[in-house]
Parts: structure tokens; sequence; C-alpha cells
């Protein structure tokens, strides 16, 4: 046997007595609130996908990264669909209606995308990363 392979067997052998080899049970953590920018998909509280439409998605995860933000409808038209669409309250209204009863557990009573009486929309400041 030659000297690196000599070092080898004693370096497998001296490491078990160094080393924990107790299993240690690791829970995986998992959020009420999970959305993924890279497969555009939400998973909701149950640990189910939800495929969103792209501007469901893009609302949204425009909502998310600005988590606490007052968003007015007119600065959520521009931010998410472009300059170039005509407001209309209602539209969104309905949109966001439609969204909240994909995501939120109870969509009479959200708890991600908050209204904001008199202004517009914000996500939830306490949604975790």
């Amino acid at each position: 046997m030659d000297e690196e392979e000599q070092l080898f067997q004693q370096t497998v052998e001296w490491l078990p007595s160094k080393l924990s080899t107790t299993p240690v049970f690791m829970k995986q953590q998992v959020a009420e609130f999970q959305i993924d920018p890279f497969t555009r998909i939400f998973i909701n509280d149950k640990g189910e996908k939800v495929y969103l439409t792209t501007k469901e998605f893009d609302l949204l995860y425009f909502l998310f990264c600005h988590r606490g933000q007052i968003f007015t409808k007119e600065h959520l038209y521009e931010s998410v669909w472009g300059y170039d669409n005509e407001i209309d309250g209602s539209n969104l209204t309905s949109f966001i209606r439609k969204l909240r009863k994909k995501i939120e557990p109870f969509p009479a009573n959200p708890k991600y995308i908050l209204t904001v009486w008199g202004v517009g929309y914000k996500s939830n400041e306490n949604i975790p990363n």
C-alpha cells in the first residue's frame, strides 16, 4: 500500500469517531405563500400549485415585490398592463376578485391582496419571502 492510500485509509477510519452519526430529523418549512417568478407558479397554503394567467401572475408578483406599498388603480394599470391600456376601475376590481378566488384561503376576507378604500390596493406586508 502506498503512502497516499494509507493516509486515505487512516482518514476513513478516523472520521466516524469524530463525526456525529446520530440521525437528525429535519422538517421542511412550508410557507403559506410561495410564488416562483421563474416558473410563474403560485403555491397555496395546502402546497397545491395554482396556475395563473399571465396578467394575474404579473399583478400578484408586482404587489408581492412591493409588499405594504399602496397603489392606485391607475398605477397598477401602468405598472402591470403598460401605458397603452385604457384605465377602467371596474375591470381591475373584477380582475382582483378573480385573482383572490384563486389564491386567497378565504376570498371574502382576503389576507394577501388588501383593498385600501378610496385609494387602491396593496399586498400584505406580513407575507413571508
